[in-house]
């Protein structure tokens, strides 16, 4: 959704096919390498090649494990500032009982609001909606601390004001970690360099190897670049929170946000009855 990066601003699919050419090209050349100092000088057995294949594959099974444990880290607590989220929504929608009857009336219609502007799916939104929604959001913000702020000049129980502003400060404060984790916090470009020079420096020693050794076979090579890049795939999309598979659930913040209209339809006809 909003990006900042090459590996970003590249699909999901694009950057499939670019670590598999990667892989592919990287085993071709270090066959191509090794195939032919093995015509050159018949009698090279270099008995440090395999344990500096060896090595290699080790550092490249280190770079995978610590960038998917970064994006898994980063995907779980997605999902767990969306349900603190909910949960603080909620709170704040009860506790605006304890406003006077218009604070409360029109808190509860925010609040409402803000459930109904924060459950979006976020593959299915582009970036002009989101940012809309965004500023949506924060005018509500806005303006739920402007019926604190009247209730403070108005002198109204403090004791009351406060069961209300603390969960109205969780709110806000849920907001903003969302913002940040799900749509700007992303794994740096300088590691996903890394990580694709010691895959393309781990795929060179091998073939090399297997030029060195005059063997192999493409299948062995497209199982490889497959299995790789596949890996690397699954990192992109779970550090990805607007595309790809591994998308959070929001089916809590739409229950949430479906509870609130309800009670709030069922208000107004309350109201609609009384009046006439």
């Amino acid at each position: 959704m909003n990006l900042y990066d090459p590996f970003s601003t590249l699909p999901l699919l694009g950057l499939y096919v670019f670590s598999i050419l990667l892989v592919m090209l990287t085993l071709g050349l270090g066959y191509l390498f090794g195939h032919r100092l093995q015509r050159a000088h018949r009698s090279v057995r270099d008995s440090s090649l395999g344990s500096a294949v060896a090595a290699t594959l080790g550092l490249l099974a280190f770079m995978l494990a610590f960038t998917f444990n970064m994006s898994a880290e980063r995907f779980s607590e997605r999902k767990q500032l969306l349900l603190e989220e909910v949960n603080a929504i909620a709170t704040t929608y009860l506790r605006a009982d304890f406003l006077t009857e218009e604070g409360k009336g029109e808190a509860r219609a925010l609040l409402a609001e803000y459930a109904s502007v924060r459950d979006f799916n976020p593959a299915r939104i582009d970036l002009q909606t989101y940012l809309r929604l965004l500023a949506r959001s924060e005018e509500i913000q806005d303006r739920l601390w402007a019926i604190v702020a009247e209730h403070v000049d108005a002198g109204f129980d403090t004791e009351k004001l406060r069961a209300f502003y603390q969960p109205l400060n969780e709110v806000l404060d849920y907001h903003t970690r969302r913002v940040q984790v799900g749509s700007r916090y992303r794994i740096p470009p300088p590691i996903w360099v890394a990580l694709y020079a010691i895959t393309g420096l781990a795929m060179f020693g091998i073939g090399f190897q297997l030029g060195v050794a005059r063997g192999g076979s493409p299948q062995v090579a497209i199982a490889l670049a497959l299995s790789f890049s596949l890996v690397i795939l699954l990192i992109a999309d779970l550090d990805r929170s607007w595309e790809g598979f591994l998308i959070v659930d929001h089916s809590a913040m739409t229950e949430l946000s479906t509870s609130l209209q309800q009670r709030q339809r069922e208000i107004m006809e309350i109201q609609e009855g009384r009046r006439e």
